[in-house]
């Protein structure tokens, strides 16, 4: 067994592509090996600001032998009259070393040939890397690259060492105009002297000595109990999440952390700007309450002085700058700020942040049945929701993530209702996949106003999303509005919503696409609610726009979905839905024209069921629904089996026809059921 270590050193990563990018070079390195059939024992991945690659332990030094199919001659030619095996066939088993019980036949589309099995002895693991290692690089995908040499290799920053090291031999391997050897790169701060590497398995050792800790796991554990120490030393509590951690970890290979304290003046700065400038310097930590934070830096411990003056001093001024910009804010007030939107442009055809700030005022409206809402807050709060776009704070680049967070500081700053504030604060969430969602009503409410008129609004303007074009982010602001829908169930239809927006426009969008839009979106919401695509297709068909509902009508049909008496009940739809087929539009039914007891047995069913479905659908009962559904199937099968619908006689036709057409009105009332596939069925 031997040892393998790929690392490919560079100028300092950027944190966001760090992680993504070794755990995709560590993928396709165990990738090639499993293809390859070469064992290994242990697999890790390694990265730190200015390297990543991976580390392979008990590594076979060959493939496993490998069996192969080796085909001879047509069947026709291996045999003669007396089925003796030919000179072609002796021949072809000569050359592959097969005995005669080791030949077979097998049909190919050339016609049938001669074939038999042979192991061959797998090729040496040193040579699969070698041929493999540049391309795999290469083939790391990113977000951004970048071009440095006469190489024309791209990669987001340039590439300075790589080590390729297979037990203690390097791999003579090239990339991007570097050429692989054993000596890696130490901590700058440590030392400038390349790290002559003898074997990976003193990797990690060695590069600790030369103030590296090349192990993420290790480092992570390593910033954790340094950040608890010495906020214990400190006798404060840190304020950090795992994202954080993760950017810290990232950007540090030796991490150490010293405590610094800014003045007590600015700590009369909201806690979310506060936590903003701490941020913005990196690898800040704020200990809560208080005028203290921790740094995390990548240096020796004899630094923590220099580093500490240092750090504080840049504090200083980023403080002092928030600290100005708010002070004049709350000076201005939220209200002179809201008359300042009239002179800045939305959209370009659709008005003012003004304009838009009135329309969203009016819009919410539509909200006011929701149980638990206070409209007046909620229009106020609609009204003022952009004002803080033009406040000093938010127009200053460091600061402009603080949109709408910065609103709800101003609004209780400016005497506003707290109602009013907190939906403020909140109306941007969620900003993206996996954000925090708002907390009160008034806020969730709020951002599912503002966008449902970001989506209408990018539809008038000529932006809607088309491929991988999205600019204005349509489809997240749509997805994230039928989220909230749903987690608060209100019930509100989003094609009335976006209706009530091209009104208040006064223009109308295009209908059939942006019904389109919202179907495709509600689709995807329910697939990643885990529903199948057959459930989502049956409740989707007729939706009218409710998210809540159709959410609980899929949950209805999964749970049942688990019944032996599901298939019936579905196959039950499925007859029904098969006779109307191509029938545009059928007559009610003339019950005089009701000439079997089948015929009559249904039709009087279907008139007792009814009114009991219809209170069991508003009631949103859909368990009970679906076994009220399942009842009608005996007096389905009876009608099928003794009524024959498509008769000569035209009125008797039609007729029975419109019995039909009724049961399938009524299952449609639920879902259309004839899109569920049953196991088995083809699709």
């Amino acid at each position: 067994m031997i040892d393998f270590l790929l690392e490919i050193g560079f100028e300092e990563f950027p944190p966001h592509f760090l992680k993504p990018a070794a755990e995709d070079l560590a993928e396709r390195i165990e990738l090639l090996l499993n293809e390859k059939k070469i064992f290994y024992r242990s697999i890790r991945t390694i990265y730190t600001p200015r390297r990543m690659g991976v580390l392979v332990l008990g590594l076979s030094r060959r493939q496993k032998p490998q069996v192969v199919e080796v085909f001879g001659p047509p069947k026709r030619f291996a045999y003669d009259e007396n089925g003796k095996p030919t000179e072609k066939l002796l021949g072809f088993m000569k050359a592959n070393d097969l005995k005669p019980g080791e030949v077979r036949t097998k049909r190919t589309k050339k016609g049938d040939y001669v074939y038999g099995k042979r192991q061959i002895a797998g090729a040496a693991t040193e040579s699969i890397l070698r041929s493999n290692l540049a391309s795999i690089i290469a083939g790391l995908e990113f977000a951004k690259t970048m071009v440095w040499n006469e190489t024309k290799v791209r990669f987001p920053r340039p590439i300075r060492w790589i080590v390729a090291l297979l037990d203690r031999k390097p791999l003579r391997v090239e990339y991007g105009g570097v050429q692989a050897n054993r000596y890696s790169s130490p901590n700058q701060h440590f030392s400038f002297k390349p790290i002559r590497l003898e074997k990976p398995r003193e990797y990690i050792n060695f590069m600790r000595h030369g103030g590296v800790i090349v192990d993420p796991n290790e480092r992570r554990k390593i910033i954790l109990t340094r950040i608890r120490q010495t906020a214990d030393r400190v006798k404060g509590r840190p304020v950090y999440n795992s994202e954080m951690i993760e950017e810290i970890n990232c950007t540090t290979e030796y991490p150490e952390v010293v405590a610094g304290e800014f003045n007590e003046q600015y700590l009369i700065l909201p806690e979310d700007v506060l936590l903003t400038v701490l941020r913005a310097h990196g690898n800040v930590i704020w200990i809560k309450d208080t005028n203290k934070y921790l740094y995390v830096f990548s240096a020796k411990k004899k630094a923590l002085q220099n580093v500490k003056v240092g750090n504080e001093r840049v504090m200083e001024s980023r403080l002092y700058d928030a600290l100005f910009f708010y002070q004049n804010d709350v000076k201005s007030g939220l209200h002179n700020m809201f008359i300042q939107t009239k002179e800045m442009m939305w959209l370009r055809e659709l008005g003012t942040l003004y304009d838009k700030a009135v329309r969203l005022e009016c819009f919410v409206e539509l909200f006011k049945t929701v149980q638990g809402v206070d409209i007046e807050a909620l229009k106020r709060a609609a009204l003022l929701c952009k004002a803080d776009l033009m406040s000093e704070m938010v127009r200053e680049k460091e600061f402009t993530s603080l949109q709408g967070i910065m609103g709800g500081y101003y609004a209780r700053a400016s005497g506003e209702n707290a109602r009013v504030a907190e939906a403020i604060g909140e109306h941007y969430l969620p900003r993206f996949v996996g954000d925090k969602l708002p907390v009160t009503l008034a806020g969730a409410l709020l951002s599912i106003a503002d966008k449902f008129d970001n989506v209408v609004g990018a539809f008038l303007s000529g932006n809607r999303p088309s491929g991988s074009n999205d600019p204005l982010g349509v489809r997240r602001n749509g997805y994230a509005a039928l989220n909230l829908l749903d987690v608060h169930k209100i019930d509100v239809s989003v094609m009335t919503a976006s209706g009530r927006i091209q009104e208040l426009y006064n223009r109308k969008a295009d209908d059939n696409l942006l019904t389109e839009f919202l179907h495709e979106r509600m689709e995807r919401y329910l697939q990643d609610k885990d529903f199948r695509y057959d459930e989502i297709n049956a409740v989707l068909a007729s939706w009218e726009g409710n998210v809540p509902d159709a959410r609980s009508r899929c949950e209805a049909l999964r749970e049942f979905r688990d019944r032996p008496e599901f298939s019936r009940l579905v196959i039950g739809q499925k007859r029904v839905r098969n006779i109307i087929k191509g029938v545009e539009s059928a007559a009610a039914v003339d019950e005089a024209l009701i000439k079997e007891p089948a015929e009559r047995s249904l039709v009087q069913l279907h008139a007792k069921l009814q009114p009991r479905l219809k209170t069991m659908i508003k009631g949103k009962d859909y368990a009970e629904v679906l076994k009220l559904l399942l009842e009608m199937r005996p007096a389905i099968d009876k009608f099928f089996d003794d009524v024959l619908v498509m008769c000569e006689e035209s009125r008797l036709r039609e007729n029975r026809l419109a019995i039909v057409s009724s049961i399938n009105d009524l299952f449609s009332q639920f879902a259309d059921l004839s899109r569920i596939v049953i196991e088995g069925e083809k699709e």
